[in-house]
């Protein structure tokens, strides 16, 4: 059973003038096509990019597929005003999904079995959506969803130390440095040159 939507206010306006965000929850057959399809094409220029993730193009369907979405997964809508409560369809109020996708990610078990407890999760905010503070506010989601969907604790295998947003995001909520992995990562650089960084290990326990 899907989850209820979570609505929280943007710290600054978007470009198009959304000041709030609500996030829905999705698995693969509840996702529209075109949604998946615009999912995917986000996903693969933020690989493209090289510099995140550390996945090489091309990204296939299948292979987006198979790592995005085993299991559940949370996309943001933009709103332009702050309701109630709002289906997804509701909030996308007629208009394309790239126009009002502003961030999505992943929740799924780090590891198996025993351990299962421990849950890791993957963001992308698409580039023109950047600066709005909504990053943030997908963090602050993800501790919301990833307790309801029953996990006790988080862990990001890869942060590269050259993600100083996303490191900074997670320093805020609350997590932990727990490990530092030299040379994790092969990451393109501004020339286009590529070069090794390293990655710290995040984590936190849901309260």
């Amino acid at each position: 059973m899907a989850l209820d939507p979570f609505i929280l206010p943007l710290r600054n306006p978007s470009p198009d003038g959304c000041v709030a965000i609500s996030i829905h929850h999705l698995t693969l057959p509840t996702t529209p096509d075109q949604l998946f399809a615009f999912l995917h094409r986000q996903f693969s220029e933020e690989v493209e990019r090289g510099d995140t993730y550390p996945q090489e193009s091309p990204v296939t369907v299948h292979a987006f597929r198979s790592y995005f979405f085993p299991a559940d997964v949370f996309v943001a809508i933009g709103l332009t005003h702050v309701p109630q409560s709002i289906d997804l369809e509701t909030a996308r109020a007629g208009r394309e999904w790239p126009d009002c996708v502003l961030g999505f990610y992943y929740i799924k078990p780090n590891y198996v079995g025993r351990s299962s407890h421990i849950c890791n999760a993957g963001f992308v905010v698409p580039k023109s959506a950047r600066g709005c503070g909504i990053g943030l506010r997908l963090g602050e989601s993800y501790l919301h969803f990833a307790p309801l969907l029953g996990y006790k604790a988080s862990v990001f295998n890869l942060v590269f130390e050259s993600n100083t947003a996303s490191l900074a995001i997670w320093d805020r909520l609350g997590f932990e440095r727990v490990g530092r992995v030299p040379d994790a990562g092969r990451l393109k650089q501004p020339d286009g040159s590529e070069k090794l960084v390293a990655a710290h290990i995040i984590w936190k326990r849901f309260d």
